[in-house]
């Protein structure tokens, strides 16, 4: 009767072992989904925080100044007007901020281009020689960096064929 109790013992002790390992791994498993749902959730909200800020109207207003501009403007036509120069900083800090956000994986690229793929270029177009002459004036490379980065993104997709309209692209979709 002894050999049986230990007998009994062993095995529970046993089972008591493998439910703890197989809650341990449960408990990795919802550790690990919760996770990724609150990136998911991260990076919707960054995405409409990020659609919220172009619809500012003082970003709308300098975007509207700087693609005005003629295609791949010189610095000193850019700075013939006070008020395009201050419409390329802001949108220039503006999709600063973007680039750094996309490089870090908080809004994720697709969403960005389809946002303002389009915008982005064409502002960069127009900007390019100015950020190049604020860079030497100031010293410092870095100055638009990010916007720089993700123009060259950008363009990096469109040339692999993600730069088709999307009234083209989804024109079959049906609500």
């Amino acid at each position: 009767m002894n050999t049986t109790a230990s007998l009994d013992l062993n095995t529970l002790a046993n089972l008591a072992e493998i439910i703890s390992v197989l809650i341990v791994i449960g408990g990795v498993a919802f550790a690990v989904v919760q996770i990724r749902e609150f990136q998911r959730q991260r990076r919707e909200t960054a995405a409409i925080e990020l659609a919220r800020s172009f619809t500012d109207p003082q970003f709308a207003r300098a975007v509207l100044l700087v693609v005005s501009l003629p295609p791949g403007c010189s610095a000193k036509e850019l700075r013939r007007s006070p008020e395009h120069e201050e419409a390329a900083m802001l949108v220039s800090l503006t999709l600063e901020a973007v680039g750094i956000m996309v490089h870090h994986r908080i809004v994720p690229m697709q969403t960005v281009w389809e946002l303002m793929g389009g915008v982005t270029q064409t502002c960069w177009d127009r900007m390019r020689e100015w950020v190049q002459v604020v860079r030497r004036e100031q010293g410092n490379e870095k100055f638009d960096e990010w916007l720089e980065w993700l123009s060259d993104q950008m363009k990096r997709l469109g040339d692999e064929g993600e730069g088709e309209p999307a009234y083209l692209v989804y024109e079959g979709w049906r609500p």
